[in-house]
Parts: C-alpha cells; structure tokens; sequence
C-alpha cells in the first residue's frame, strides 16, 4: 500500500504497549493464502468508498465454506494481499436480520466521540448496533476480566496479549475461533501456521490473531546534530550511550542557556517502561530464550537487573525528563517535539513526519534524527534487537456468541470486512477514510495490486475537532502497517527518508523469538506481568536496594515465575536451570 500522507498523523498510535507490547510486531512475507475463499481480486470496479449492506436478505448462502476441522493455514503472509470476493465471501450472512454487536478494545485517545461518523456507517452498513467501549490498556484487562466474571460478557475485545486470553478460555468462557474462521476469508490470509500455533493452547483457538500495526519498525533513534554539536560519534555500547545522556542533559545541546533537556523517557503513564524497554536489549535477551541447553529468562541470567541498574543510574544523575516514568505518550511529545529530548523509541517514517509538522514543515528538522544500530555492553558483546514476528493482539469471542449462528457470522463478516485490504478496511483509517470524508480523502488501486491513500491532512485536521478524535481508536480493530509503503514526493519530504528508516530498522539483527514457540499458564503470567510492574520501579527509584536482587528473584519465582520455567523448558524440550 502506498500513502501520499496521512489523515490523523499514525504516531498517536501507543504501544501498545503493545505496544509497546506491541506495540512490538511483525512483519513476513510469502506464499498466497489457502483460506475458506480463493483469494480473488474481488471489489472489481466498485469504488472504494461504496456504501450499503452486501448479500441478499433471505438467500444466505454457505457455499464453500469449510469446516473447522479443515481450515488450512499459510506458511507465511502474502506478498501484496488482495481483497477477496466481497459478494460471494459473505453471502453466507443474511443481511436483512439485524443484531446488536458489544466490542471493546484499546485505544489511545481512549474518549467518547460526540458524533462518531465510522461508528454510524458500520451500524447502517452492516445492519448492526455496536457498543464500542475504547480503554487504555490496564483498564481494559480490568473491564475485560470484570464484565466475564459477572455474567455480562462483551461479545468480542481485541487484546494486546493472550494471557488474559488463555485465561478465560480456560475458565470456558469463549468461543474456539475456528467456529469463526471459516466466515473470516480475508483474516484466513494472515493466520499463518506459526500464528496458529501462537493462538493454540491445549489443542483449542482462544482467538484470533491480530496483525500488528507497526512490523518490527519500532527503534532506538538519536539527535545526531546534538551528537555532532557535542563532539560525540554514533554510540555503539551502554556506556558511549550513557556518556551521551549525561552531555545531552548537562552541555545544553540546544544552545538556550537553560538546564532544560534531557536523554529520555519512558512515557508509559506509569504502567511499565515504554520507549525505554528497548534499553534491555543492551543487556541480552529481553524474553524466554535458551542458553547453552537450559531454558533462560532474563530474570535469570542478570539482564533484567542490568536494566533495572542502568535505569537507575539514569534516574539518579537526573538525566531522564521530568515525570519520565508517569507521564502518558502523547503528552511527551510535547519535550521529544520541542526539541527537548535526546533519544526516543518511535517507528521512524513516523519520528520524520511528526518533527516535520512540529517545525511548521522545515524539512532540514528531519536530518535531526537517526536510528542506532543495536547496542552490546560488559555482559552482551552481540548486538542485536529484541526478537521479532509477534502478532499484534489476539481477538477474543465470547462463548455466548456462538449460541446465535447468525450473530457469530455477522461479526465474523464485519470484523473481517476491515482487514486489509478488504472493501471496509480504510473506512476507519485514522479517524475515517474516503467513505467518511469523501472531500478530504480517497483510494485508488495501483497496477501492482498495492493502494494508493491520499488525503488531505490539512483540511482534515481542521475538522476532526477535539470532540470526534475518540474516533480514531477504530483504526484499532483492523488497522497494520505491514504492506505499507508511501509516495515520494517533495510535498511529503519525510516519507522517503521514512521508509528509508524503517527498512534500515526491519534489517537489524534480531534474537531468537522463543514465545511464538511457547505457550505458558496465562493466569499465571497475568500474575507475574503484575507483580514485575509493582516491583521493579521500586528498584529505579531505589525504594529497594539491589542488594535484595536474589530474594527478589526467588520472590519472582514464587510469583509464577518458577511455574513458567518449567513449562516453558518442557514445551522447548530443553533442560532447566
């Protein structure tokens, strides 16, 4: 897909944390899919901004669809996806009944829209009455587990992560997703076997694997005109990096004469590390890995408290940004925008194009930034970036929904529709595509197969007011920047350097990632996901010395921790510790 520019600029997206944890995410490539349809170009001449319900009421139809015993899963995306045949994908959904549709998921503007314009052309377009409830993350695992255990389910959540997953469906709660998948052709193109895999436990589907919005592009990225200003070259280690933090808060790097810059930030609204979780890498292996035979945790082999050090000694020399650890994201752009800040950990077409609009488009404010090649420090001499390929969520079901055959499929027929690059996908493309602001945007098919997204960011800026941003958080349900690919021109002077950064970024040497191979208790990894963010802070901020590291880590393993190492050493077939 190719973008001119873009509706609501994308960095507001969070990581996800997901992020972060997420916001962490994956990018391959391969084969063509052998999901429930053949893989048509399906929308012909039709527009892209072509309203009105599909399928003919009272004629549903079931024709090719397989059963869930012989769904068929890829080796690997598709190079340049198409859409299916819309018509005959979903004429197994009758359109004429009508149903109500009860969705949460995370967000990051995370506020009702006055006039949600995406959510009344979904309801009308799809003959349905949606709930949406958008939530930051931590409160949506609370309201997720709230609303289950009291008997009010929603009828889908789109999750960060799969231990609240796992644990629901072993409390019987949700639906096996391959009841749902073969209605889904579109989605069926992107479950890949390794995806499969990851969404398994105990021979069941929790969910549905969600794409990740941004591919393995997320990267540590400096000011190299405050590196040259200070006489410093490209920092290749922990402690070049830590002399560079100390110069950028000390030297006044921006000439103003105040004491008014930083290194970083976390940024993560003080629910974990955010943009500095990518400083573990430094140390070794940021998740499960296996170390000479044995299986491996960074909580065992001292990178974890490697990090939790250095962190600390960041904090201690005050070189982090005031209210690093608590404040939300969007409002630390206002340092990293104003030129404030030293290092951060954005996807880099992004960075571009946000300094871009910051500096009232002075294109010369883009060669402020660059990425940094991963670093190696004492304990970690290879320098690689934590691992790769992860999906970006998973979607649960509720189980009551498969108790009503013709609701399950309506929501496999919508949430499919908004797959890339399926007929509805743009519609809520950051804030709303050309089927919501016809003047402002549109979508035009290259000969290659890819899509062309034009929009006109002034002009829709000036009328997303403040009051209809919540409806950016739609982009959530289908939204991925796998295939994605921007015009060059000199209009947009930061989407070529921006590609150009995220290519470079995707090439760095990544580890092993040993989680798409794992599938641990989640109750007991939500439990320990809670008792590692209570805790390590404390050690940054020294409310607790380092010098309790070992009772600390025997805490860790009475927490979960040990439950996990033996789990994931048995399903890797290798020794413990």
């Amino acid at each position: 897909m190719f973008r001119k520019t873009t509706a609501i600029t994308i960095s507001l997206l969070l990581v996800l944390t997901l992020l972060l944890a997420a916001c962490s995410s994956n990018s391959n490539n391969g084969s063509t899919s052998t999901g429930t349809t053949n893989g048509s170009t399906g929308n012909g001449d039709k527009p892209a901004n072509e309203t009105g319900n599909e399928g003919a009421a009272g004629s549903a139809s079931e024709e090719g669809i397989v059963k869930p015993e012989d769904l068929k899963y890829p080796e690997a995306f598709p190079d340049v996806p198409a859409p299916v045949d819309y018509d005959k994908s979903y004429a197994y959904d009758d359109m004429s009944k009508s149903y109500a549709i009860d969705i949460m998921l995370q967000g990051f503007i995370n506020q009702p829209a006055t006039k949600d314009m995406i959510k009344e052309f979904y309801e009308k377009t799809f003959n349905v009455k949606i709930n949406f409830t958008n939530l930051a993350q931590e409160d949506l695992v609370n309201k997720t587990n709230v609303r289950f255990a009291s008997g009010d389910a929603p009828d889908v959540v789109l999750l960060g992560d799969r231990p609240i997953a796992q644990a629901l469906f072993k409390q019987d709660q949700l639906l096996d997703a391959t009841q749902m998948l073969p209605y889904m052709p579109q989605m069926m193109n992107y479950v890949t076997e390794e995806y499969r895999k990851w969404a398994t436990d105990d021979g069941k589907m929790i969910g549905i694997p969600r794409l990740p919005t941004f591919p393995d592009v997320w990267g540590n990225f400096i000011r190299q005109d405050w590196l040259a200003k200070l006489g410093m070259q490209m920092p290749k280690t922990a402690d070049e990096l830590f002399a560079y933090a100390k110069a950028v808060t000390e030297q006044d790097p921006d000439g103003n004469g105040k004491a008014d810059t930083w290194f970083m930030g976390a940024a993560g609204a003080g629910q974990g590390w955010g943009m500095m979780a990518g400083l573990i890498d430094m140390f070794g292996h940021r998740s499960w890995n296996v170390k000479d035979g044995k299986i491996n945790h960074p909580m065992l082999d001292g990178t974890t408290k490697a990090f939790l050090e250095y962190a600390k000694k960041l904090n201690d020399n005050k070189l982090l940004a005031p209210d690093w650890y608590t404040i939300q994201w969007e409002q630390f752009k206002s340092y990293t925008l104003q030129n404030k800040i030293g290092m951060v950990n954005y996807p880099g077409w992004n960075l571009l194009q946000e300094q871009y609009s910051a500096s009232q488009n002075n294109a010369d404010t883009m060669k402020n930034w660059a990425p940094i090649p991963p670093l190696t420090s004492d304990m970690n001499a290879e320098g690689k970036l934590g691992p790769g390929g992860t999906p970006g969520g998973i979607i649960i079901v509720s189980k009551k929904v498969g108790d009503d055959p013709g609701k399950m499929k309506r929501i496999a027929h919508f949430l499919d529709a908004v797959q890339y690059p399926n007929k509805y996908y743009w519609v809520g493309n950051q804030g709303g595509g050309p089927e919501i602001w016809p003047d402002y945007t549109k979508v035009t098919k290259n000969d290659d197969g890819t899509y062309f997204y034009d929009s006109d960011m002034v002009k829709l800026q000036n009328e997303m007011k403040p009051e209809l941003k919540g409806m950016m958080d739609w982009q959530s349900v289908g939204y991925t920047l796998i295939w994605e690919r921007h015009k060059y021109s000199a209009e947009f002077p930061y989407n070529e350097p921006g590609d150009k950064y995220q290519d470079e970024v995707r090439a760095y040497p990544r580890v092993t990632n040993y989680d798409m191979l794992l599938n641990l208790d989640g109750p007991t990894t939500n439990r320990l996901q809670d008792f590692v963010q209570k805790n390590e802070i404390s050690f940054v901020l020294g409310k607790r010395s380092f010098d309790d590291w070992d009772q600390y880590v025997e805490e860790w393993k009475k927490a979960g921790g040990q439950m996990l190492i033996d789990q994931a050493a048995g399903q890797l077939g290798v020794e413990k510790p």
